[in-house]
């Protein structure tokens, strides 16, 4: 069976018609003709397996990667640059005429990556056991297929060496992968690294991990901070357990960026490109008018963005859920000393209706996880005299779901799409918002 490529889908995959039904085509470029198998018929959709590209687009290229068509992390690898950006703008794009009727003239160009390759600051991965050896890798996408990640090429390089010497080193010790009759073994694990610097932490069962491994892996070069998680929870999506037990080295990996001072325990959110972390954080900054008396930052993490805008107003408080964040947020704040800064634990929709009850906001800074504002955080918003919103999202839909309801009481003035993540259908925004005058 045949089809032509039509346009591309929000996971990457290639998107072609068979008597009016849309069949979703894994590593097809729009223009292609391609050869498919369909795989599953659902009654308004079908999804297809490539067997053959018939003819191919000119934008088509060969993939850096030998696993890239069957890890799934980097489905656009198969397209030139320039490419890629085009195509997560129109993403973007067609989701706020889809959701929000916003004028598509409004969006900016994409801010391209300054690294294509290398970019990835951190990784999470799954452990499992092959040829009687611990490897770390990824499951192929809808399957429990473990693919062996022999090297993935958007990460760091010094995060791959650092991945490999400590693979080396947890085989040398006759490590294990988990296992969930028992409750023990090794599950996942995540590495973080900034400025040649590391943090690892070895999410297990219920293991207690010997000493002289421990010691062995503080010998890696580089390595400087240790952590173990003990996760015997099943089917969860979550990565870490509950219980965090630090090993040795420093509690907090500290890192630099555009002169700001940050430390960042394992379990903190922070952006996985650091170079477009830079763009992201100057794009926000730019948006926001000098000499404010109060500025709030919802889901503010470790602080990074409330303190990169530390010289904008006279008082910025962060709202985070996260202790740990939180905790580190105010480690970072008199690292910078920043007292004017400082940061909250509670839940962003409850602290910022008490905020707004009190006190003029003048910028409210959100930036929500990937299912976008609740309906209580929308609320709280419309319900207030917030001045100006920035809007940092991660995900298309949601945005536009998010501003077809503000838009009711804000305008829309600027949207600027920033790539962070070359390769992957993912796309960050930076939306200004403007309270209407009613």
């Amino acid at each position: 069976m045949k089809v032509t490529i039509k346009k591309t889908g929000i996971n990457g995959e290639g998107i072609g018609y068979i008597d009016r039904m849309p069949v979703f085509v894994p590593q097809a470029l729009i223009g292609e003709e391609v050869e498919i198998r369909i795989v599953d018929k659902q009654k308004r959709y079908a999804t297809a397996e490539l067997l053959r590209v018939v003819k191919s687009s000119k934008n088509r290229i060969r993939p850096k990667c030998f696993i890239q068509n069957t890890c799934g992390a980097c489905p656009l690898m198969i397209a030139r640059y320039p490419v890629q950006l085009e195509y997560k703008q129109d993403l973007l794009k067609q989701s706020l005429i889809k959701y929000a009727q916003i004028d598509p003239r409004k969006v900016a160009r994409v801010k391209a990556s300054e690294d294509v390759f290398g970019y990835r600051n951190q990784f999470k991965l799954p452990c499992a056991m092959e040829e009687g050896r611990l490897v770390s890798g990824l499951f192929m996408p809808n399957s429990n297929y473990f693919i062996d990640v022999k090297k993935c090429w958007i990460h760091e390089d010094g995060l791959e060496r650092v991945r490999m010497d400590i693979m080396h080193v947890l085989n040398t010790h006759g490590c294990v992968s988990y296992n969930p009759h028992d409750k023990k073994g090794i599950r996942n694990l995540v590495v973080r690294g900034f400025d040649n610097r590391y943090q690892c932490t070895i999410v297990t069962g219920n293991d207690e991990l010997d000493e002289r491994l421990i010691s062995d892996l503080m010998r890696i070069k580089g390595l400087t901070s240790l952590w173990q998680s003990i996760h015997t929870i099943k089917k969860t999506p979550e990565v870490f357990g509950n219980k965090m037990m630090h090993l040795a080295g420093e509690t907090s990996l500290a890192m630099e960026l555009d002169g700001l001072k940050l430390q960042i325990s394992p379990r903190s959110f922070f952006q996985l490109n650091s170079k477009q972390a830079v763009q992201l954080y100057r794009t926000i900054a730019s948006m926001v008018k000098e000499d404010n008396e109060l500025i709030v930052e919802a889901y503010s993490g470790i602080g990074a963005i409330s303190l990169y805008l530390k010289d904008k107003a006279k008082e910025i408080i962060g709202i985070e859920s996260i202790k740990d964040a939180v905790v580190n947020a105010n480690q970072n704040a008199a690292l910078n000393g920043c007292e004017h800064v400082s940061f909250l634990c509670d839940d962003a929709a409850n602290k910022l209706t008490y905020l707004s009850k009190k006190r003029s906001i003048d910028v409210l800074v959100v930036d929500p996880p990937r299912s976008g504002l609740d309906d209580a955080m929308l609320d709280c918003i419309l319900r207030s005299k917030i001045k100006n919103i920035i809007y940092v999202s991660c995900n298309p839909a949601t945005l536009g779901k998010n501003l077809a309801v503000l838009s009711s009481r804000y305008n829309v003035d600027k949207i600027q799409p920033i790539d962070i993540f070359p390769h992957t259908p993912h796309v960050e925004s930076v939306v200004l918002m403007s309270r209407k005058n009613k």
